[in-house]
């Protein structure tokens, strides 16, 4: 059954249960993002760390226990084969959770497109977010040995959180295509522009309230650098406030495309390979979508580097200036209460009021961003400036995070812009793809820089690298082609 305007029905009655579903999708982004910001971003990559270095051996003596923090420590795996970095542990276990979480969202996206209901959709997002939060909650309750079981739960808290971040920015052009007056499209660009910003920062505000209530249950903890308890109070927090979404995302009457349908058990198989058909005839049409092909380029890149500028900064903190759990804490609160800032104001200033296209604030964004990676090269020339010191840190988690929170929500918004419609989850399965699969490249290579050098601030040279290359790319990007490109998609239909 595919959801069309129903003559006679009561407009006023479809216009609240629209802005009912506005609010769910809100409570999807304050549910779920801390999660990825705090526990993916903070916690788990400290904690993997802990973990390795608790079980690991000295640099040059692999036959002694890793003892002080001062040790260059490396752990063995696979029975001792192998010697990896204690930092290049949790940089490893973030590529690979990104490796099988590209996978599983290519397939679930074809599911949630051919079923263009928004209460199946909702359906999709409990079911991932409930397994994502105990598995979350899992990771509290571990004991220090068990380093391979802490990587498992990273990888399917992950995986989980992946699907129902395709399913979550997927509803998002759908919600908006709901609403009374959007069939102006300047209204439907500025609509979709201030909702995603406000859906940021809702998320980064629950992401705030997550790293105050952290930093007081570590600090009443018997060990101050308790981690796991953190990480289960996530855990209990993403079960805990997607309650409400299974009450508030409703269908209403509205038009879907033809080829949606209502979910049947028996085409599961034809529905996961529909995703990946999809997908591929996405890739075919690689000449039609040009500004597709150039945004998720240039999306590539500076994901990688954003991502994984916040790993590295994190670790070089634990390791290189010997923060402690709650110091990285204050620093991670410092970030989400400029990444709301960021969310909010820098779409409405640079592009609501002063009227840039959206094109042109993400450049200025990554030209801002770049200063973060520059600053901490500056390090191996200056002897008393460069990251040298802890409070430095504070200083670029305010540049950080207004960096962040003003491209999640510009890149959402300009992304949503180039999405033929009926396609919406194939295609921001696409973005995800192209935004969490590139992290399997940055944390892979960080840490073979660090297992080679053993340096973590070598990394900095790469992801300056990385944003300065993006630039060229977001300059040939031309909206309005890519809008009159969606639209020539989206009469097209694939069949399964």
């Amino acid at each position: 059954m595919s959801y069309e305007s129903v003559p006679g029905a009561d407009s006023r009655v479809g216009f609240e249960q629209a802005n009912r579903n506005i609010k769910g999708w809100y409570y999807y982004c304050f549910s779920s993002e801390p999660f990825i910001v705090s526990a993916v971003s903070t916690y788990v990559p400290l904690l993997l760390e802990q973990f390795a270095r608790i079980n690991g051996v000295k640099l040059h003596d692999h036959n002694a226990a890793c003892e002080a923090t001062d040790d260059k420590c490396v752990l063995p795996i696979f029975n001792g084969k192998w010697f990896i970095d204690t930092s290049s542990f949790a940089l490893y276990t973030f590529s690979l959770s990104v490796f099988f979480q590209a996978l599983l969202v290519v397939s679930v996206s074809g599911i949630v497109d051919k079923c263009y209901s928004i209460s199946f959709k909702k359906r999709v997002l409990l079911v991932f977010g409930t397994i994502g939060a105990f598995s979350t909650w899992l990771v509290g309750t571990l004991k220090s040995d068990q380093y391979y079981t802490l990587a498992f739960l990273a990888v399917l808290g992950n995986c989980c959180y992946g699907v129902i971040n395709v399913v979550g920015n997927s509803l998002l052009p759908v919600l908006v295509s709901c609403l009374e007056g959007t069939e102006d499209q300047a209204e439907v660009d500025i609509k979709t522009s201030v909702i995603s910003g406000r859906g940021a920062f809702y998320g980064y505000f629950g992401a705030l309230v997550v790293q105050i209530s952290s930093l007081t249950l570590v600090r009443l903890s018997t060990n101050h650098d308790n981690l796991q308890i953190a990480i289960l109070f996530v855990g209990i927090w993403w079960l805990f406030w997607q309650i409400p979404i299974a009450f508030l995302l409703q269908d209403v009457p509205f038009e879907a495309p033809q080829e949606a349908s209502t979910f049947e058990w028996s085409n599961t198989g034809k529905y996961m390979t529909y995703g990946w058909k999809s997908l591929w005839e996405s890739l075919k049409h690689a000449k039609l979508l040009k500004d597709v092909v150039i945004f998720l380029v240039g999306w590539f890149i500076i994901s990688d580097s954003l991502t994984t500028i916040n790993s590295t900064a994190i670790l070089f903190a634990k390791t290189e200036l010997k923060m402690t759990a709650t110091n990285l804490i204050i620093l991670s609160m410092l970030t989400m209460i400029m990444a709301m800032v960021g969310a909010v104001y820098i779409p409405r200033l640079l592009s609501e009021y002063l009227r840039l296209p959206l094109q042109r604030v993400l450049i200025l964004i990554i030209l801002w961003s770049s200063v973060i990676p520059l600053y901490g090269m500056s390090g191996f020339v200056f002897e008393s400036i460069g990251l040298k010191h802890k409070f430095e840190m504070y200083f670029l988690a305010v540049w950080y995070g207004l960096s962040l929170g003003g491209l999640a929500a510009v890149s959402r918004s300009l992304f949503s812009l180039l999405v033929p419609r009926g396609k919406e989850s194939t295609f921001f399965s696409l973005f995800n793809v192209t935004d969490k699969g590139s992290s399997i490249v940055g944390p892979l290579l960080i840490g073979l820089i660090t297992d080679k050098t053993h340096n973590i601030r070598y990394a900095f040279y790469l992801l300056f690298f990385l944003l300065m290359a993006s630039l060229p790319i977001f300059r040939e990007l031309d909206v309005e082609r890519g809008k009159r490109e969606s639209r020539e998609l989206s009469n097209m239909t694939t069949t399964i």
